[in-house]
C-alpha cells in the first residue's frame, strides 16, 4: 500500500505539470480550498490548479500546440492521458490512470509539509469530484496490494490504514499521508484548528503573487531555519512565495520573499543592495553564447557559506577540506586563497560557455572586481607565483589590448585580458579576444533575440542570473546524452531558460522563465 502514496504523490507531479497543458473545460481557478486544511504550522505548501482560469488555458494550450505531435487541438486530451498512463506505468505502479484516477480526479492538487517527531512529515490533498468512484479506485488498488489493512475512526473520519500509508475523505477532499497521524492533524483542523489559510504571512505572501497562476508556492523560511539549525543565516528572511504563470510565449516562475535588512548580516546586507543592478558582464559575452551564470557577491557568499558551515558539528569537515585546500594552494601554488583570489569575486562573477573544443568548453569566465585596480593586481599575483613553480607566461596583441598566457605543463593553459575594469579569462587567446571583440562591436549576448526574448517574458532583468539557450545546448551535447527522438523533438522546440533574482524594495524576487518556440 505504500505503493499507493507513491502513485497519488507521483501523479500530483506528473498531472501538475502535464493535465495542465490539457484543453479542459473553460474554468475559472477556484478558492484554495486545501490550504484550509492544512496545520498552521505548515512550513511547506504547494498547490497546482488542474482546471485554471480560461487566460492561462488559452496561453497553455497555446504553448502546447507548438510541441511536436501536440498540434492537434481534437486530440490533445487524448494524448496528455497517454503521457500520464505511460508514466505511471514506467514508475511501476499498477494503475490505470484513464479508467480509475481521471474520472474523479478534481481541479485542485496539493503537498503540506511541517516538521514531525523526529522526522518532517508530507500530506497530499486532493480534490476529488466523484468521492464514490474515488473510494472505489482506491479500495480497488487496496485489495490489488494484498497488504494488510485496518480502519481507524477519528472524530467520525474514517482513515484506512495500509501497511505504512495512509488516507482518508474529509468531505470531497482525499488526504493521504505515510501514517495516520498526519491525517489527524488535518482533522483537527477541520474541527477548529488553526489552518495555514489563516496566517496572516500566508495570506500577505499569496497576495503578492499574480492572482491567475497555474500552480503556487509557499515556504515558510524562519520555521525551517529553525528545524534544520540554520535560523542565524535566515535571520533576514521570514516566507518566500511563487506562482507559475502561462505566458503568451512560454512559463514563468515568479517569487519573493522579505528580506528584513535590520536581522541580516553585514555581508547578507551588501549582497542584497548588490542584487538591485543588471549585470554588466553579459555585455562582453560573444553573442554565441549558449550558457551563462552571473553571480554577485560570491566572495560574501563564500565566507558566510563557510561561517555558517563552521557553527553546527555536521560543518567541520567541510571546514577542514576547505583549511586543507588553502594549505595546498599557499604551499603548492604559492596562492593565498583570501588575499590573491576573494578579492577577485567581491562584485560581479560571470561563467559564459560558447562550445566546446574537443573535451575542453569554450568560453570566458568574466571578473568585476569591486576594486579594479586590487582585483587586476592581486591576479598578477598569482601569475607570478605561478611562473616560480615552473609556469611558462608570454603575451600577445590583440588591437590596444594585452593579452597574457599562462601554460603549466600538463596541467592546464590560461589566457587573460583586462579591459575596462573587467577582467576576461579563457582556455585560449581565441576565448578572450572573442570576448573583446563583442565587447567593442556591440555584438553580443544581451542584444541577441533569445536572451532578449527570455527576459522580456521574465518581465525584468537584476540581480544573479542563467540563461541557457535549450536548443542550442541540446545540438552542443549531440551524441553525448541518449535521448528517446519524441523527447528530442519536443526539446527542439524549448526555446530558452532565463532566471534573474533582482532585490529591491526590501524583498528578494526570483523570476524563472521557460520558452517555447513556434513550428
Amino acid at each position: 500500500m505504500h505503493r499507493l502514496v507513491v502513485a497519488l504523490v507521483t501523479l500530483i507531479g506528473l498531472t501538475g505539470a502535464t493535465f495542465l497543458g490539457a484543453y479542459l473545460l473553460f474554468f475559472s481557478a477556484t478558492t484554495d480550498r486545501a490550504a484550509a486544511l492544512a496545520p498552521a504550522d505548515t512550513a511547506f505548501y504547494a498547490n497546482v490548479y488542474l482546471q485554471p482560469s480560461a487566460g492561462q488555458q488559452m496561453n497553455l494550450g497555446g504553448l502546447i500546440g507548438r510541441l511536436p505531435g501536440f498540434a492537434d487541438e481534437a486530440s490533445l486530451d487524448e494524448k496528455v492521458d497517454q503521457v500520464v498512463a505511460n508514466l505511471l506505468t514506467s514508475a511501476g505502479l499498477d494503475v490505470d490512470y484513464e479508467d480509475e484516477v481521471k474520472p474523479w480526479l478534481g481541479n485542485q492538487v496539493a503537498l503540506a509539509g511541517w516538521a514531525g517527531d523526529p522526522d518532517p512529515v508530507m500530506v497530499a490533498i486532493v480534490d476529488v469530484k466523484d468521492v464514490e468512484a474515488a473510494e472505489a479506485a482506491l479500495a480497488d488498488l487496496w485489495e490489488r496490494t494484498g497488504a494488510q489493512a485496518s480502519t481507524a475512526d477519528y472524530r467520525g473520519i474514517e482513515i484506512r490504514v495500509v501497511a505504512d500509508s495512509a488516507y482518508a475523505f474529509i468531505d470531497d477532499l482525499l488526504v493521504i499521508a505515510e501514517s495516520r497521524t498526519p491525517i489527524e492533524a488535518i482533522v483537527d483542523v477541520e474541527a477548529g484548528a488553526a489552518a495555514l489559510a489563516g496566517r496572516d504571512d500566508f495570506r500577505a505572501t499569496m497576495a503578492d503573487l499574480p492572482a491567475d497562476h497555474l500552480a503556487s508556492l509557499f515556504v515558510d523560511l524562519a520555521a525551517i531555519g529553525e528545524a534544520t539549525d540554520t535560523d542565524q543565516q535566515l535571520a533576514a528572511l521570514s516566507t518566500a512565495g511563487a506562482a507559475l504563470v502561462a505566458e503568451r510565449d512560454g512559463l514563468r516562475l515568479s517569487g519573493r520573499a522579505p528580506f528584513d535588512v535590520t536581522d541580516a548580516a553585514s555581508s547578507a546586507t551588501a549582497g542584497f543592495g548588490l542584487g538591485g543592478e543588471p549585470s554588466s558582464l553579459v555585455d562582453w559575452m560573444p553573442p554565441d553564447t549558449v550558457a551563462e551564470v552571473v553571480v554577485f557577491g560570491l566572495r560574501q557568499t563564500l565566507e558566510d557559506a563557510e561561517a555558517a558551515a563552521g557553527e553546527i558539528p555536521e560543518g567541520q569537515e567541510v571546514i577542514g577540506g576547505i583549511d586543507t585546500l588553502r594549505a595546498l594552494a599557499a604551499f603548492g601554488l604559492g596562492i593565498d586563497i583570501d588575499a590573491d583570489l576573494l578579492p577577485l569575486l567581491d562584485r560581479e562573477v560571470g561563467i559564459a560557455l560558447a562550445g566546446l573544443d574537443g573535451e575542453l568548453p569554450r568560453g570566458q569566465i568574466l571578473l568585476r572586481p569591486e576594486d579594479p585596480e586590487a582585483g587586476e593586481a592581486a591576479l598578477r599575483r598569482v601569475v607570478e607565483r605561478l611562473a616560480v613553480i615552473g609556469a611558462s607566461t608570454s603575451t600577445e596583441q590583440h588591437e590596444d589590448d594585452e593579452i597574457t598566457i599562462v601554460s603549466i605543463p600538463d596541467v592546464v593553459d590560461l589566457a587573460f585580458a583586462v579591459r575596462d575594469g573587467i577582467i576576461i579569462i579563457g582556455a585560449s587567446v581565441e576565448d578572450v579576444t572573442a570576448s573583446l571583440d563583442a565587447h567593442a562591436s556591440g555584438e553580443t549576448l544581451a542584444g541577441s533575440e533569445p536572451y532578449v526574448r527570455a527576459f522580456e517574458v521574465a518581465g525584468t532583468r537584476a540581480g544573479n542570473e542563467g540563461f541557457v539557450d535549450v536548443g542550442a545546448a541540446i545540438e552542443l551535447m549531440g551524441g553525448t546524452v541518449e535521448l528517446p527522438a519524441d523527447a528530442r523533438d519536443i526539446l527542439s522546440r524549448i526555446g530558452t531558460f532565463g532566471f534573474t533574482a533582482p532585490s529591491r524594495d526590501d524583498q528578494i524576487e526570483f523570476h524563472a522563465v521557460l520558452t517555447v518556440d513556434g513550428p
